[in-house]
């Protein structure tokens, strides 16, 4: 995803993704969140009693971990007190930092489970945001800082009294990582539980018009239906993908249920999450760095983006991919009834190693692994906007790398040896640490509230920073 992603991915651009629920929940989401508005003041462990403009206060946290480890989520429990409605579109924000300034998440997100927006919330009540956390398995620092406040464009709400970073994010906790040395490494073959795709190598390329009619589809299996990225609970609208290649091109296909599609945004590299797209993300070489994102809208608009780093998105790099799309229904016509769309992309080989020096063996051969994931973001008319994802990140955050599947290149049968299916051997282990990989300058994209802003920067540890967007 392009950076910032969903709403208010920021910089380091957690953003590809993050969920965004509507700001008018329906009564089955408010029922929901009625379990997580409280009677009475709670007893934390974390007091913390910080105010916000005198609109609302942060009473405290809770941990369900007193360290944390790169790849395994953690809990944050948060309570907050409405002492003034707050309806001119503030949202809530969460922050990871680690020790250094390119180590830096953002977790934006709908609070109460996207049940029940801020500009819901009634004054005197008490909410409860149970909010689970994952740091991304490169993510090497001695101490993690969570951070929490609310944004609303470039600004951010000014904490006026409590612990604060003189930022306005109200420090929520302080949690020191696990040690390197007691955490397992990564495998470099395939995972048990993880997903897993082998893709059939193909001697007649599919012609790229959105049809999916090609013999090239016929025999390729479809992946596991997408599920809720959050949850990986069962979602509404039915994604399912398939993928073959060729000794010049990875082609993906999505297909998609939907009654209502719609895509207003037609400029390429916008930032197409925010309403209806389906995207694809690819760590050929599995370091865990230097990866690429492409998304496709239902009107064929499309947004491609090369990342050296965890969120680092450089979007004015090109991928050279086609794509075609395909409606079944009549596009944002938002008061008929639609049945689907299908998206065909044709990636060229090449482009998965982005602008990094060296990349996977191209083609790949029998049994070679890539590191993928697949997502949707849907949104239909008078519904909160919905993430499904062919691997669940089950945290709000599309570049969750740790959690992708596997790519695994077969025969024209669709067959790969389960002993040859192997990692390139630059794929990192758990825990090692991330020497930024980046020229004189780096694009970067700086968190303001929910908003980015770009920067040029030098290059190095202290100036590879970036953003991200929950």
């Amino acid at each position: 995803m392009k950076q910032l992603r969903r709403g208010a991915l920021a910089a380091l651009l957690m953003v590809s993704c993050v969920e965004q629920t509507a700001d008018v929940p329906s009564e089955e989401d408010l029922k929901a969140a009625r379990a997580n508005i409280l009677s009475e003041a709670p007893t934390p462990k974390l007091p913390i009693n910080a105010s916000l403009e005198n609109k609302i206060t942060i009473l405290g946290a809770d941990v369900d971990s007193g360290e944390v480890e790169p790849g395994k989520p953690f809990t944050v429990t948060t309570y907050f007190k409405v002492n003034q409605p707050v309806t001119d579109g503030w949202r809530l924000f969460f922050h990871v930092n680690g020790a250094q300034t390119s180590q830096f998440i953002n977790h934006d997100h709908t609070p109460l489970q996207g049940k029940y927006p801020v500009a819901q919330w009634k004054a005197g009540e008490i909410l409860r945001d149970v909010y689970k956390i994952a740091l991304p398995p490169n993510f090497d620092t001695p101490e993690v800082s969570v951070y929490a406040g609310f944004w609303k464009g470039p600004l951010r709400m000014k904490v006026t009294s409590g612990p604060s970073d003189g930022k306005d994010r109200v420090l929520i906790c302080k949690l020191p990582m696990k040690a390197a040395g007691a955490r397992p490494l990564q495998s470099s073959g395939p995972v048990a539980g993880r997903k897993h795709y082998v893709a059939r190598k193909v001697k007649a390329a599919p012609k790229i018009d959105g049809k999916l009619d090609d013999a090239a589809w016929k025999d390729a299996p479809e992946t596991d239906v997408f599920v809720n990225s959050m949850s990986g609970a069962p979602v509404d609208q039915r994604t399912t993908a398939k993928i073959v290649y060729d000794d010049k091109n990875l082609y993906i296909a999505f297909s998609n249920v939907d009654s209502d599609i719609w895509a207003e945004l037609t400029k390429h590299d916008d930032k197409l999450w925010t309403q209806e797209v389906d995207e694809v993300m690819i760590d050929a070489d599995g370091d865990g760095k230097t990866y690429i994102e492409l998304q496709v809208a239902p009107n064929n608009t499309t947004f491609d983006s090369y990342l050296p780093m965890y969120r680092q998105n450089q979007n004015d790099w090109e991928s050279k991919m086609k794509t075609a799309v395909k409606v079944d229904g009549t596009l944002n016509k938002r008061d008929d009834t639609d049945k689907g769309w299908t998206v065909e992309m044709a990636i060229p080989l090449e482009a998965v190693k982005g602008r990094a020096p060296t990349g996977p063996q191209i083609p790949p051969k029998l049994g070679d692994l890539w590191r993928i994931n697949m997502y949707r973001m849907d949104s239909p008319k008078g519904k909160a906007q919905v993430g499904s994802a062919w691997s669940p990140p089950l945290v709000g955050d599309f570049h969750a790398l740790d959690k992708f599947g596997e790519l695994v290149f077969g025969d024209e049968k669709g067959v790969a040896p389960a002993a040859a299916a192997t990692a390139p051997a630059g794929a990192m282990p758990l825990g090692q640490p991330v020497t930024p990989r980046v020229g004189p300058k780096a694009q970067v994209y700086e968190p303001q509230g929910g908003k980015p802003v770009v920067k040029q920067q030098a290059a190095g540890p202290a100036g590879a920073k970036k953003s991200a967007k929950q």
